[in-house]
């Protein structure tokens, strides 16, 4: 199985080209899936065009640094079946729910089985891949780096491996609301937006206070007004480190693997140990 994604929709993407592909042209096309590999990157109408740097290689006849071409596409669903997947999860609330706030159900794969089909890729015919290097196998490395770097894009929008299969993102959210339990969902996670209030200052000003003619050293020290005797209790936060789980479990900047709230609730037990045994 691949490590190399974060969710299960983008490690299906890589297992369904792990079992059509040499395991060392994938462990080299890996490599080409990094910032420096990758010179152009797009998406347009579910087709990925990448220009990928590739490396001198005087066996292939290749004597200064190329940079390679690379489109790839998965087969498009019909128009007819979309209609009828599209018809059927309309009828579900967490397949509904989830779509609507960008997610993948786990099971949604049932009800393109319904009719015959499938979402994720599960074979080779599932690809339409080209590259301009001199490889003569397909897919090539050059074509890896390129899925591998899909795969990563997935997880950050998994909606757009619905364009990737024929309908793009907006154009499912439009029938999926069409339906009356659709409205309803659709309705309940619009937030209003509250008008906001424009501060006269970026920083609290001071409030400026007349000074006596004359202060006793006593009376400097102590000030106007006693300290309280007693602190306020401390409330109890909500949404415990609500500033780390504002970001999901993979926050643009977090390349790991695993969740970056687990790491983080780790983090924080480990450290809360500590202080106890050094208090």
């Amino acid at each position: 199985m691949s490590v190399n994604s974060k969710t299960w929709w983008g490690t299906s993407l890589l297992e369904a080209l792990e079992y059509f592909t040499d395991s060392g042209r994938l462990k080299r096309g890996r490599a080409y899936s990094k910032d420096h590999r990758v010179l152009a990157w797009q998406i347009n109408k579910g087709m990925v065009k990448a220009t990928i740097r590739g490396n001198i290689n005087a066996y292939f006849g290749v004597y200064k640094e190329p940079k390679y071409k690379v489109s790839v596409q998965m087969t498009h669903l019909t128009e007819a079946q979309w209609k009828k997947v599209i018809a059927r999860l309309s009828q579900r609330a967490s397949f509904i729910a989830k779509l609507l706030v960008g997610e993948i159900p786990d099971n949604v794969e049932t009800v393109f089985a319904e009719f015959h089909t499938h979402f994720l890729p599960n074979s080779y015919q599932d690809f339409k891949v080209s590259c301009n290097c001199p490889d003569y196998a397909v897919p090539c490395k050059h074509i890896a780096g390129v899925c591998y770097r899909l795969a990563n894009t997935l997880d950050q929008n998994p909606l757009l491996l619905f364009e990737m299969r024929g309908l793009a993102p907006d154009k499912l959210r439009q029938e999926l609301i069409k339906s009356p339990l659709g409205k309803v969902l659709a309705d309940a996670t619009e937030v209003a937006s509250d008008e906001l209030d424009f501060a006269d200052s970026l920083y609290t000003r001071p409030d400026p206070q007349t000074m006596p003619d004359k202060i006793e050293l006593k009376q400097f020290w102590y000030g106007a007004s006693p300290l309280p005797t007693e602190l306020p209790e401390l409330q109890t936060a909500s949404i415990p480190a609500v500033v780390i789980k504002k970001g999901g479990d993979y926050p643009p900047f977090w390349q790991k693997p695993g969740s970056f709230i687990t790491v983080m609730e780790d983090f924080y037990i480990r450290m809360r140990k500590t202080n106890l045994k050094v208090l």
